[in-house]
């Protein structure tokens, strides 16, 4: 936060954007930990953040807002309690979710003594309500809802086989901690900790507005806005997730940072048209994580002649490793002859790259002159279904297993790149080695 008030992250994607910082200092702890939905309210009157070195004592960025950020007393302020420790005071109320951040793109305030920010975290908990269900009443609820999990999972899991080689295992060292929720909000979280060898960013639970994942990741994208300006010129934001550029000697440029309505894609899509005299084109989905595929669809259809077939996928029907349906087709129709690009293409990925954006990167692998350069994408893809558990708690189970055109799967694994880049975060401070690549590749075909 700012020293008075808080502030809302922001997330525009725009060549004032922070890169990723190195060496950045980390958190600790937090107090109430992080996904705790059992805080009581009336015993906690601040929060604290402990890093894992000295940090600046110059300012804070507690970032967020609205109703899901802590309340802070009339009169009081956040304050180092010592070198690496933050204190904000908060009245917080029962029956209540909270949600802040620490730093956010905009907000940098988090910094070592030697100047190095926080990269953001964010922070969630929430707080009992004033009365709770009788225990005993309570843990019959827990106990029929993880019986009604254990029954879902085989039958309806894509994954159930994938990463889990012992499920059996893995109940008897959670049950008791589930069982011993004190809310069905609170056994949803122990839930998501005792599915989190899953490692699956697509299953999680959801109550009421509170959502718990049971996977997490902690990818640096390798795509640094700010050092475009090096490279290219001529830009053009198309809203807060994508913009347009142009080389000095005629490769076009566009950046699309997610597949959801917030991405304007009528913009995108002129200033693709805008691009008709470029003697080839890049599109950068490095720090996509995906959306909506019938969204990326709209963008690669420009570059594939007629109708192909892109991926495949089946489903799951019943439980065991053979529990699949029949194996469908993903196609992908191109726009007609006249509106095709049939000039070089590269796109540029990274492990930060999954989802839908991965069915992208399959889309563009079926034009005629299609280079994929970058690293690896992360291989995470699910089509959650949503099913009611007894104590009104949702769990969204991913119900599919997406195939590449040879039959293999490529969940936990990626799509590998034509063109590898063997760069990590250190590479990009000053220079884009990945952009780069793709230019000098370019540039060798024209």
């Amino acid at each position: 936060m700012k020293r008075t008030s808080p502030v809302i992250a922001a997330a525009l994607i725009t060549l004032a954007s922070v890169g990723g910082a190195q060496d950045a200092p980390r958190v600790v702890s937090l107090t109430p930990a992080n996904g705790n939905q059992e805080v009581d309210a009336a015993e906690v009157t601040e929060i604290v953040v402990v890093f894992d070195r000295a940090m600046s004592h110059n300012g804070y960025s507690f970032t967020g807002g609205g109703v899901t950020f802590p309340k802070i007393p009339t009169g009081k302020r956040p304050r180092w309690k010592n070198d690496k420790t933050c204190v904000l005071p908060v009245t917080l109320v029962p029956d209540h979710a909270y949600s802040l951040g620490l730093n956010s793109q905009s907000f940098q305030n988090f910094r070592s003594r030697q100047g190095v920010a926080l990269v953001p975290v964010r922070w969630t908990f929430s707080t009992l309500p004033e009365k709770l269900l009788d225990p005993k009443r309570q843990r019959t609820r827990n106990r029929r809802a993880l019986r009604e999990l254990k029954r879902l999972l085989p039958s309806k899991y894509s994954y159930y086989d994938l990463r889990v080689k012992d499920w059996d295992a893995l109940y008897a060292k959670h049950e008791a901690q589930v069982l011993a929720a004190r809310t069905d909000r609170g056994w949803a979280a122990a839930v998501g900790r005792m599915l989190a060898p899953t490692q699956d960013l697509h299953l999680y639970l959801r109550h009421g507005s509170n959502v718990v994942g049971t996977g997490s990741r902690a990818v640096d994208s390798l795509c640094r806005p700010p050092l475009l300006k090096n490279y290219l010129r001529d830009f053009e934001q198309l809203g807060p997730q994508a913009l347009a550029a142009k080389s000095s000697d005629g490769i076009g440029y566009v950046l699309i940072a997610a597949w959801t309505k917030s991405v304007d894609l009528d913009g995108v899509e002129r200033a693709l048209e805008g691009m008709r005299d470029q003697r080839a084109i890049i599109i950068d989905v490095r720090n996509n994580s995906g959306g909506s595929e019938m969204l990326a669809r709209r963008i690669a259809r420009h570059f594939v002649k007629g109708k192909r077939i892109y991926a495949k996928h089946r489903n799951r029907v019943r439980k065991g490793k053979s529990g699949f349906g029949p194996v469908f087709d993903r196609e992908i129709q191109g726009v007609p002859n006249a509106r095709r690009f049939n000039v070089p293409v590269v796109v540029l990925t990274s492990r930060y790259v999954m989802s839908s954006c991965e069915a992208f990167v399959l889309m563009m692998k079926q034009a005629k002159d299609c280079t994929l350069i970058g690293q690896r994408t992360f291989g995470s893809s699910g089509n959650p279904k949503p099913h009611e558990l007894p104590n009104g708690v949702t769990i969204l189970i991913p119900s599919w297993q997406v195939l590449r055109l040879d039959g293999t799967c490529f969940e936990g694994e990626g799509l590998a790149p034509d063109l590898e880049v063997a760069a990590t975060s250190d590479d990009f401070k000053r220079k884009d080695p990945i952009l780069e690549a793709a230019l000098a590749h370019l540039r060798k075909k024209l």
